[in-house]
Protein backbone atom coordinates (compact mmCIF):
# COMPACT_ATOMS: atom_id res chain seq x y z
CA UNK A 1 0.00 0.00 0.00
CA UNK A 2 1.60 3.31 -0.86
CA UNK A 3 1.39 7.12 0.46
CA UNK A 4 -0.37 9.21 -1.97
CA UNK A 5 0.21 12.42 -0.03
CA UNK A 6 2.01 15.30 -1.39
CA UNK A 7 5.65 15.38 0.51
CA UNK A 8 4.75 19.22 1.97
CA UNK A 9 1.30 17.83 3.27
CA UNK A 10 0.03 18.81 6.32
CA UNK A 11 -0.11 15.26 8.15
CA UNK A 12 -2.97 14.27 10.55
CA UNK A 13 -1.77 14.17 14.68
CA UNK A 14 -1.05 10.70 15.49
CA UNK A 15 -3.24 11.03 18.38
CA UNK A 16 -6.73 9.18 17.62
CA UNK A 17 -9.59 10.75 18.30
CA UNK A 18 -12.92 8.62 18.39
CA UNK A 19 -16.39 10.20 18.77
CA UNK A 20 -18.20 8.63 22.00
CA UNK A 21 -21.50 9.20 23.22
CA UNK A 22 -21.57 8.39 27.44
CA UNK A 23 -24.75 8.34 26.99
CA UNK A 24 -25.45 5.78 24.88
CA UNK A 25 -22.93 3.86 25.95
CA UNK A 26 -24.89 3.95 29.91
CA UNK A 27 -28.14 3.17 28.10
CA UNK A 28 -26.15 0.32 26.62
CA UNK A 29 -24.35 -0.99 29.51
CA UNK A 30 -27.51 -0.46 31.99
CA UNK A 31 -29.08 -2.74 29.63
CA UNK A 32 -26.69 -5.57 29.64
CA UNK A 33 -26.85 -5.38 33.38
CA UNK A 34 -30.50 -5.34 33.51
CA UNK A 35 -30.47 -8.54 31.32
CA UNK A 36 -27.40 -10.18 33.41
CA UNK A 37 -29.76 -9.66 36.95
CA UNK A 38 -32.92 -10.92 34.64
CA UNK A 39 -30.45 -14.04 33.54
CA UNK A 40 -29.50 -14.63 37.40
CA UNK A 41 -33.08 -14.04 38.77
CA UNK A 42 -34.71 -15.64 36.35
CA UNK A 43 -32.46 -18.86 35.86
CA UNK A 44 -31.22 -18.57 32.45
CA UNK A 45 -28.30 -20.98 31.35
CA UNK A 46 -25.48 -20.52 32.88
CA UNK A 47 -23.49 -19.88 29.40
CA UNK A 48 -25.88 -17.18 29.00
CA UNK A 49 -25.71 -15.61 32.12
CA UNK A 50 -21.66 -15.75 31.93
CA UNK A 51 -21.94 -14.32 28.06
CA UNK A 52 -23.66 -11.53 29.34
CA UNK A 53 -21.90 -10.59 32.75
CA UNK A 54 -18.48 -10.79 30.65
CA UNK A 55 -20.20 -7.80 28.11
CA UNK A 56 -20.94 -6.06 31.01
CA UNK A 57 -17.46 -6.18 32.20
CA UNK A 58 -16.10 -5.23 28.98
CA UNK A 59 -17.92 -2.49 28.27
CA UNK A 60 -15.99 0.33 31.47
CA UNK A 61 -12.68 -1.57 30.05
CA UNK A 62 -13.23 -0.76 26.42
CA UNK A 63 -13.98 2.59 27.88
CA UNK A 64 -11.20 2.70 29.77
CA UNK A 65 -8.95 2.08 26.66
CA UNK A 66 -10.41 4.72 24.49
CA UNK A 67 -10.45 7.67 27.28
CA UNK A 68 -8.34 6.56 30.20
CA UNK A 69 -9.75 6.87 34.05
CA UNK A 70 -11.48 10.08 33.30
CA UNK A 71 -13.92 8.89 31.07
CA UNK A 72 -14.42 5.14 33.32
CA UNK A 73 -15.28 8.37 36.01
CA UNK A 74 -17.53 10.19 33.84
CA UNK A 75 -19.40 6.75 32.98
CA UNK A 76 -20.44 6.35 35.75
CA UNK A 77 -20.86 9.61 37.38
CA UNK A 78 -18.32 9.94 39.42
CA UNK A 79 -16.91 13.12 40.55
CA UNK A 80 -13.01 13.48 40.84
CA UNK A 81 -13.22 14.58 44.45
CA UNK A 82 -12.76 12.11 46.90
CA UNK A 83 -13.53 13.91 50.21
CA UNK A 84 -17.04 14.07 49.64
Amino acid sequence: MRDHTPPGAAQPSPEILIPISLSRIRVKFAAFAVLTAGCAIFGATGWLTLTLLLTCAAIPFAVWILGGNELVRSLFFLSRERGR
